[in-house]
């Protein structure tokens, strides 16, 4: 009877030690963490329905978005009124043709009444109206354009196409002398520009799966409740999961600069540019990973990250300078984006497939990354809840 009391006392004091995570060993520690990291793994993977979507995703998104982005405009419908009737204007005129047969830039039409073509303009007929005023010269006056500002990308090209027509007619040149214009890179069109920033849109979409909803899913359905009974800290619980994300969303990121790379060849694609776009793709995908497993972390229901899934993806996706330069973000959408990690994964990997930096050139983002999900892991660790 007092060796059984003696064994449970023992068995109740390893326990007492096992869960304070410090005096059991690095040993048993690395184990907990090894395996916590391969049953979450394990699970998502016999999930393909959900891997190979997670992964088909920022593919499709760069073939639609990057495609209709990336198309130069064509059939721009205006109008053309020649009021004046001299030579000048039949240049113009001729000018405009040309613009429509050779660039495919305009549909042109000639109406003879500047009222009606306006009126056109406002119910959307045309996009632009150039109006070749009586008296046309180049002394003045000169040619009036009234365009349909709502679309900025139709207005801006046709004004300066025909703006460009009118400089040549009346043979005024912009610039004295022969204006100097160097490329430093390569010619990007604007579906490799969205290149890296697809690769962390798969990063962020793994790792939803895996840092968010993985967690959650393990909650409801009771399958956490098998490790809580365990010696296992709570450390190793937070690693092991925010380890098995990171493989999936790193892996899914890998895929997509994989396709990326056949989609829309990217300019330097070394070997050392290689090595450093796949390091900045698991450090992002470790800190991505573990900001979802910190906002998720005593989160029961999987409706939780249903509600909240459309505003982290403004707030990580968008601000982190995917679409557009975070240099002409107005001053509160910086801040958003300094503290995104997503912003330093775009940057990196641009430095590193389209400029050809070198390595050191991504010391300061990859410390960032590393920086932040350390912090993430820790905070996770302080909220997570060893209960069921």
């Amino acid at each position: 009877m007092s060796g059984a009391v003696e064994t449970a006392g023992r068995a109740r004091e390893i326990g007492e030690r096992a869960t304070t995570g410090i005096s059991r060993g690095p040993r048993l520690a690395l184990l907990g963490i090894l395996a916590i990291c391969q049953r979450a793994y394990l699970t998502l993977w016999r999930q393909p329905v959900l891997i190979i979507s997670t992964m088909l995703f920022p593919v499709i998104y760069l073939a639609v978005l990057g495609n209709a982005l990336n198309r130069q405009l064509e059939n721009v419908p205006i109008a053309v009124v020649d009021e004046a009737g001299n030579s000048l204007a039949a240049e113009c005129r001729r000018a405009v043709l040309a613009l429509e047969s050779g660039r495919n830039l305009v549909v042109a039409a000639f109406p003879a009444d500047r009222e009606q073509a306006l009126a056109d303009l406002r119910t959307g007929r045309y996009r632009a109206v150039w109006v070749l005023p009586h008296g046309l010269s180049a002394a003045g006056p000169a040619p009036a354009f009234i365009g349909d500002n709502t679309d900025r990308f139709s207005y801006s090209t046709v004004e300066s196409a025909l703006s460009d027509i009118w400089t040549e007619a009346t043979g005024v040149r912009r610039f004295a002398t022969a204006e100097t214009r160097l490329e430093a890179y390569p010619y990007l069109d604007y579906l490799t520009y969205l290149g890296p920033a697809v690769v962390c849109l798969a990063i962020f979409m793994g790792s939803m799966v895996a840092g968010g909803l993985q967690v959650i899913e393990d909650r409801m359905y009771g399958y956490h409740e098998g490790y809580l009974v365990t010696p296992v800290s709570t450390g190793a619980i937070v690693t092991g999961h925010m380890l098995a994300g990171t493989l999936v969303a790193g892996l899914a990121g890998s895929f997509v600069l994989l396709a990326i790379m056949l989609f829309t060849p990217l300019p330097m694609t070394t070997q050392v540019a290689l090595g450093g776009g796949l390091v900045t793709v698991f450090l992002s995908a470790l800190a991505i990973t573990g900001l979802w497993f910190l906002l998720f972390s005593r989160a029961r229901k999987t409706s939780a990250l249903r509600g909240m899934f459309g505003i982290i993806n403004v707030l990580v996706f968008f601000p982190s300078g995917s679409l557009y330069p975070v240099e002409s973000y107005p001053k509160w959408l910086k801040v958003v984006s300094d503290v995104d990690p997503l912003t330093y994964g775009v940057s990196a990997l641009r430095d590193l497939l389209l400029r050809g930096a070198p390595l050191k050139s991504c010391y300061s983002e990859w410390l960032v990354l590393l920086t932040f999900s350390l912090v993430c892991g820790v905070l996770t660790q302080v909220l997570f809840r060893r209960e069921v």
